[in-house]
């Protein structure tokens, strides 16, 4: 009994003698299925730019108050600005504020304003390899490396088709582009800047797995982008093969996991691209029937639920053979661009909407595009900020 007493005795001078309160419970988080949370993760886009208004209501109405939790950022009303602090590259985490909740959000980037579109293309003639080109307005183009190659690959079957351009979720960018016809696999490349490529590797996409059986014959124009929400990256592509478009979600872009069906039209599709606009996302695809004279021809489908679950799909609206659409927002106002290979003629053509998912497609003369590239083909547009633009006219030249 003694001991025991000595032993309270040292914890009472050790402590101190007033009792202390217990610890406060820590909040708990709110969870991910809380609608709000849905919504606005939804709603947020992996890259913000500077200058750029966060949304101020819900769906419903109600009011949205914006903090910055972490980064080198600040919020004046809704609008979000870098500091003097702030890096190019300036990773952020944002908290909102809806009917007395706290919502956290990470796994953004602030960038600086975009101000031009960087375009991905080949030639479909013998050198099938990456060219670059940038515009402004979406319908005035500059070359870049005077339509010259800046990437041509050195495995595989060197046919190098299809190109696009992915920003990875630290700002760096990342090509890639169908190896081919007839291939399980896509190229791969990682880049700082579109200057310089570096870890040159085959993905290999398409292949069957313990669900889903596939051909492992082909992987046609390969198009991804950061999901903030899986903290993971998304690349989807075609197969008439095997009916449709797929998609593989990847960490690294260089471990793929197996492939899932991205959309289901009931016939055969190809060359899909996919717009997000707040939580909306629109797909533009081709309609891969034949005889092509009858079906190929470019319609939209869109969801309210995600980029995986497109079930709304449009008549055909593009009138002739047409394959490869492009999708441009006009960074100078709120209307969208699709341009598209109009492949029997070998041209490129182009419509203009107001709105990408509902807006009717009006179609833009010739006379009003200026795109002087020598036969290119099957385009892909990533936006960009002057830093970075500015790197690749001097690198390049852009004329």
């Amino acid at each position: 009994m003694r001991k025991l007493l000595l032993i309270c005795l040292a914890g009472i001078l050790l402590t101190g003698c007033t009792q202390k309160d217990p610890p406060a419970a820590s909040p708990s988080p709110v969870p991910d299925t809380d609608p709000v949370y849905t919504e606005l993760d939804q709603t947020l886009d992996a890259f913000i730019n500077d200058g750029d208004l966060l949304p101020e209501k819900l769906h419903d109405g109600t009011a949205v108050t914006w903090m910055v939790s972490s980064g080198n950022a600040e919020i004046e009303g809704h609008t979000i600005r870098k500091t003097p602090d702030s890096e190019e590259y300036e990773p952020l985490t944002l908290s909102a504020e809806v009917s007395g909740n706290s919502y956290t959000f990470d796994h953004l980037l602030l960038l600086d304003e975009y101000v031009a579109y960087v375009i991905s293309y080949f030639t479909n003639e013998k050198d099938e390899n990456l060219k670059l080109a940038y515009t402004y307005d979406s319908v005035y183009w500059f070359r870049l490396n005077s339509d010259q190659a800046v990437l041509s690959p050195s495995i595989g079957t060197k046919r190098f088709r299809d190109p696009s351009l992915i920003r990875k979720k630290d700002g760096s960018f990342a090509v890639i582009a169908t190896q081919g016809y007839d291939t399980d696999s896509i190229y791969v490349y990682d880049s700082p800047d579109l200057l310089t490529f570096t870890g040159e590797r085959l993905a290999k996409v398409n292949y069957s797995s313990d669900t889903l059986k596939m051909s492992g014959k082909q992987a046609w124009a390969p198009e991804g982008f950061y999901d903030r929400t899986l903290d993971q990256y998304v690349v989807y592509w075609s197969s008439v093969e095997d009916a449709g478009m797929y998609y593989n979600l990847t960490g690294d872009l260089t471990q793929f996991e197996a492939p899932e069906k991205l959309i289901d039209t009931g016939f055969p599709v190809i060359d899909g691209t996919i717009c997000k606009q707040g939580d909306l996302y629109t797909i533009i695809l081709k309609d891969e029937r034949s005889p092509m004279q009858e079906y190929s021809q470019l319609f939209r489908g869109t969801s309210e639920h995600g980029w995986h679950d497109f079930k709304n799909f449009s008549e055909p609206f593009s009138g002739h053979q047409s394959e490869g659409p492009m999708i441009m927002k006009n960074l100078m106002g709120d209307d969208y661009y699709l341009f598209y290979d109009d492949y029997t003629r070998a041209q490129f053509k182009a419509y203009s909407v107001d709105d990408i998912s509902t807006g009717v497609f009006q179609e833009i003369y010739q006379d009003i595009l200026f795109i002087p590239l020598s036969a290119p083909a099957h385009s892909y547009a990533l936006p960009v900020t002057w830093r970075e633009l500015e790197r690749m006219i001097n690198h390049y030249g852009g004329i």
